[in-house]
């Protein structure tokens, strides 16, 4: 049966919208038991638990222990979800067993990941522990639980959804990558999703419903597919979370975020915040947040999380910053991988911080520090590509590795490094190729007509979103905007489509949205609430041009970029050569010839075979283009830029090596002069837009010619001319709005636009 005529029973059956059938029909939900099960998620669709082997066999160990008064100690991970994973089962253990309950979390820096002998070590001398189960860890520590029970005399349990290796530990597992019974049993489980069904298997649902809240956010963080088990319990833990079920929780929630909370704002707020505290500083405190009722030590401990959270953010920001500064020089033509190395890394943020740059370049990314005298890695990878299957075919350089297909923790020795790096880009360049080529944007569908707001409400019904089930992306196919500035005046809104569209820092492309060039604006579309009248709101996502924008949106984007680097100043020209500048346009990645009208921008794309792209291309992916009208940072990492011809001012900011390459015989300011205003005009400019900023807002200059145009003789690029040199020398503002400063005084002589356009 074909998917339109899927679609149609669903719409039919669940009275649903089209859209939202096709969307159910889109991840494979295609048929109505399916999809109702789908949109109503319910505790009985859990993976029955006789579908996994091994859980029956430790819940009955911890009966026994928690009978008999046995002491037994939880051993977790520093992340979110072993945080998680150890706060569950402690909260029901040690309210309901006779004998000790504790718990151990080893420390990112000092411990490393993992069962370690030194930690197994401290927990046989330090308690009188007789039993140690796993959470989030072990499945692959063979030789540590060995010596725990040889050695030490303790009774191991091991529960986990990491992938197994070949050998499993001699002690009672439970992990449904290795358990699973059956082929329809749920394997994708996280740490705490374990821990959780668990729990169920000691005492049933009922008990297990108390930690709902504690699982979504877990599920949530460790990427997880939301989908089946997971999905139902995201589903519940959510609503726990937003009925204020756990008072550390819902403190969190109120220090960082506004009610209702969704899978986004785990993902985004609350998750980054549970995790900082194992990156930053111990991850043993977090779990008070899960257990502890006392307001005073809950505000406290929240407190701590939100400072943890702010290094955690600078950490990360540094970190960013710095092997952003190495990428400038990096072999992205030869290197599918970005891999990076500083022994001063802080460990603690390698794997956020790759997953930062993954996304910024779209190629897979692992960076490494210097830990305890050998190098120790974190990896993220972008779809499609297998990081974990890549990283094992150079294994015999690693001292250690795991993970999964889209993140993993390895470590190495120094002198190994390069080896390393050798083999994992010449894997991955013969098995995937050019990785970044294959990277494509998604969409689900592309609206031609106004969407409802009765459908808005019924897409809310695919939530929770995350991996596995992501947020459905929209898209529009629009001409002209009427796009304006908010807020602090770096941000655009516009009504299109019966939406109110949001795009966040997008003012300097501002006049490229209102244009009439074509373009395709990506988008999440959410449903919402506001004094009491419904709406659906659209954020943009990122912009595909479909064409370029005409001769008036480049001649205003050049003024503003003369009048907003004046201090950038010229630097040395280098000609170059029709030969050498079709040697740097044959290759992928690396080359930008930079045009600052269309019409250069079209020759130079025919002449080389090149796709141009407006503003800031695709990402920071050095992709060999022409650019026109290059945002600020847009060529930063090309190792070649080639300027089309010179701009107004500030050509060094191209420069490479000290000289500006320029292919070309052209000065932008040649065509600029014809327009230049005399000294009568800019006072009566000055004079006309002094009076309208006084009594009226404006955001758009446009606009204000409009209405100043009466006022003057002004022709409109003279205008725009007079606006941009007052704003270099400071006599107005643009953002958030256009007003006239006042008090200020200066020389046109000091404006570099005003010299570069007059000559």
């Amino acid at each position: 049966m074909d998917e339109k005529k899927i679609s149609s029973i669903l719409t039919k059956e669940l009275a649903i919208d089209a859209l939202v059938a096709d969307l159910l029909v889109a991840r494979g939900i295609d048929d109505v038991e399916k999809a109702r099960a789908f949109l109503n998620p319910s505790l009985s669709s859990l993976t029955p638990l006789d579908e996994y082997s091994g859980i029956d066999e430790i819940a009955d160990r911890l009966k026994r222990a928690m009978s008999d008064g046995e002491s037994i100690v939880i051993y977790g991970d520093y992340d979110c979800d072993g945080v998680c994973a150890v706060s569950i089962l402690y909260a029901y253990l040690s309210e309901h067993s006779k004998g000790k309950v504790g718990y151990f979390i080893p420390n990112r820096h000092s411990d490393g990941y993992g069962i370690s002998v030194s930690a197994l070590d401290n927990i046989a001398e330090n308690t009188d522990a007789q039993v140690v189960i796993s959470v989030d860890c072990g499945i692959n520590s063979v030789q540590e639980v060995d010596y725990a029970q040889d050695e030490l005399g303790l009774d191991m349990l091991i529960t986990d959804h990491h992938q197994p290796g070949d050998k499993l530990p001699d002690c009672p597992v439970f992990n449904p990558h290795a358990c699973a019974k059956t082929d329809t049993a749920f394997r994708d489980l996280c740490g705490a999703g374990v821990a959780l069904r668990l729990v169920e298997a000691l005492a049933g649902v009922d008990e297990s419903k108390k930690y709902y809240d504690i699982a979504a956010l877990a599920t949530v963080a460790d990427v997880v597919p939301l989908l089946r088990d997971n999905r139902v319990i995201t589903y519940y833990g959510l609503i726990s979370i937003n009925k204020r079920y756990r008072r550390g929780v819902s403190l969190l929630v109120d220090s960082c975020m506004k009610y209702p909370v969704t899978s986004s704002d785990i993902a985004f707020k609350l998750a980054p915040r549970i995790n900082a505290m194992g990156r930053v500083k111990d991850a043993n405190e977090v779990v008070e947040l899960f257990v502890e009722n006392d307001m005073f030590l809950l505000k406290c401990l929240v407190e701590d999380i939100n400072k943890a959270n702010d290094a955690r953010q600078q950490l990360t920001d540094d970190l960013t910053e710095d092997c952003l500064s190495k990428l400038k020089d990096y072999d992205f033509e030869n290197d599918p991988f970005i891999i990076l190395y500083a022994p001063y890394w802080d460990d603690g943020v390698l794997g956020i911080t790759a997953s930062r740059i993954a996304g910024m370049f779209s190629r897979p990314v692992l960076l490494f520090t210097k830990n305890k005298g050998v190098l120790k890695g974190s990896g993220r990878s972008v779809a499609g590509v297998n990081i974990l299957e890549c990283v094992k075919h150079a294994s015999c350089y690693l001292t250690r590795f795991g993970g999964h297909p889209m993140a993993c923790g390895l470590g190495l020795e120094e002198s190994n490094f390069e080896d390393f790096r050798t083999a994992v880009n010449a894997y991955a360049k013969e098995v995937y190729g050019d990785i970044s080529a294959k990277a494509e944007r998604k969409c689900d569908c592309v609206l031609t007509k106004p969407l409802d707001v009765s459908v808005t409400k019924q897409l809310m019904y695919l939530q929770p979103f995350g991996e596995g089930n992501p947020a459905p992306v929209f898209a529009i196919d629009e001409r002209k905007s009427s796009f304006v500035p908010f807020g602090d005046g770096t941000h655009l809104k516009a009504r299109i489509k019966n939406m109110e569209v949001l795009a966040f820092g997008m003012y300097e492309d501002r006049e490229y949205l209102n244009s009439d060039a074509e373009k395709r604006l990506y988008l999440d579309i959410s449903y919402s609430v506001f004094n009491n009248t419904e709406r659906t709101q659209a954020v943009v996502r990122s912009v595909l041009p479909g064409g370029l924008p005409d001769d008036d949106v480049c001649f205003e984007y050049n003024l503003r970029r003369g009048a907003a680097r004046p201090e950038v100043g010229d630097a040395k020209i280098r000609d170059i050569s029709f030969e050498e500048a079709k040697r740097l346009a044959e290759r992928s990645y690396g080359t930008a010839f930079v045009a600052f009208d269309k019409q250069t921008a079209e020759k130079a794309a025919a002449q080389f075979s090149l796709g141009v792209a407006y503003g800031k291309g695709e990402g920071k992916l050095p992709v060999t283009q022409v650019l026109l009208c290059p945002t600020s940072g847009a060529t930063a990492f090309y190792s070649d830029v080639v300027l089309l011809e010179m701009p107004l001012n500030g050509s060094a900011e191209f420069a490479r090596n000290g000289e500006v390459a320029l292919f070309g015989s052209g000065a932008l300011a040649d065509s600029y002069r014809e327009h230049a205003p005399v000294y009568e005009e800019l006072g009566a400019v000055y004079r006309a837009v002094r009076k309208r900023t006084g009594s009226g807002r404006y955001t758009d200059v446009n606009a204000l010619y409009a209405d100043v145009a009466s006022d003057t003789d002004v022709e409109k690029h003279k205008f725009l001319i007079c606006i941009y040199v007052f704003r270099e020398l400071k006599l107005l503002t643009l953002i958030p709005d256009i007003r006239c400063v006042h008090g200020v005084k200066a020389d046109l002589t000091a404006s570099t636009l005003y010299k570069a356009v007059c000559g």
